[in-house]
């Protein structure tokens, strides 16, 4: 297995797709063309994130992550993770290795959550805000006064908005979410 960060703009682009595709399944109304956008749109353009891809020998996608800075660009946080086949092993193996390379933090909703990032090696939490908590990476920094760095984000009621009052908006990302879905390649380089 190894990590590739998926560079290509075509390539990033329809792995993005699959990723938004697989977090958020058929039947999330427009949540993932939503993050498509905004990450496209926002995320990419200000280069604030990184698509990563777990592969196989032969460079077939296993997983795929989403990974976000904060806004001074010292860490970074999880966006999205999704495997190809459902299989958790690949997300563990992609989480640990990314957490070993970066300053990497990552959020849970429930024990769940926590307990499938401490089996990828993240051992420090803190609380988080509408209990959230928040995993920190071997090599993310301990939060200076109790605070951790904002992620940057996008504003995904505003592009709801922009959907609705621009239709042509609306129907341009959605084929190119579509093409790009279909583009979904069998392996990265």
């Amino acid at each position: 297995m190894k990590v590739v960060h998926v560079k290509n703009p075509e390539t990033r682009e329809a792995c993005l797709a699959k990723l938004c595709a697989n977090v958020y399944g058929q039947d999330a109304g427009l949540a993932p063309l939503v993050t498509f956008a905004g990450t496209l749109g926002v995320l990419f353009e200000q280069e604030a994130a990184r698509l990563f891809a777990l592969t196989d020998d032969e460079r077939h996608v296993q997983c795929l992550a989403l990974i976000t800075s904060d806004v001074d660009g010292a860490t970074m946080e999880v966006g999205l993770v999704s495997t190809i086949d459902g299989d958790t092993r690949h997300s563990r193996e992609l989480i640990r290795t990314l957490a070993g390379k970066a300053p990497l933090r990552v959020m849970a909703n429930d024990a769940e959550g926590e307990a499938f990032f401490r089996s990828c090696g993240i051992e420090r939490w803190v609380e988080g805000e509408a209990d959230v908590r928040i995993g920190l990476g071997p090599l993310h920094p301990t939060p200076k006064a109790g605070r951790l760095p904002s992620a940057v984000r996008f504003n995904g009621e505003g592009i709801v908005r922009t959907f609705k009052q621009e239709p042509e908006t609306f129907e341009a990302y959605k084929t190119r979410f579509i093409e790009a879905l279909a583009r979904f390649p069998d392996a990265v380089v």
